[in-house]
């Protein structure tokens, strides 16, 4: 059986070497990289969020982006 940090290793694992399989648009990034990506604070994108501003995904209790739908959008904001 294995551990829940060995689950995690394997899920990166997996992840990494999918990555490339995966056209970079459809890729899905977290809060912070999409703040990187609109120029501006988590705390922007979080709103932006809530007021349906930008799409976003929920994955469990986890909120991804598509990247495609970011580029572009650079809405700026408050850092």
């Amino acid at each position: 059986m294995m551990t829940p940090h060995e689950i995690e290793m394997l899920a990166d694992a997996i992840a990494e070497r999918l990555a490339g399989w995966v056209p970079d648009d459809d890729r899905l990034i977290e809060k912070y990289e999409a703040a990187e990506l609109l120029g501006c604070s988590v705390p922007t994108v979080e709103r932006l969020v809530s007021r349906n501003e930008i799409p976003s995904i929920k994955v469990g209790r986890l909120r991804r982006f598509r990247r495609g739908d970011l580029i572009g959008k650079n809405k700026g904001g408050d850092q």
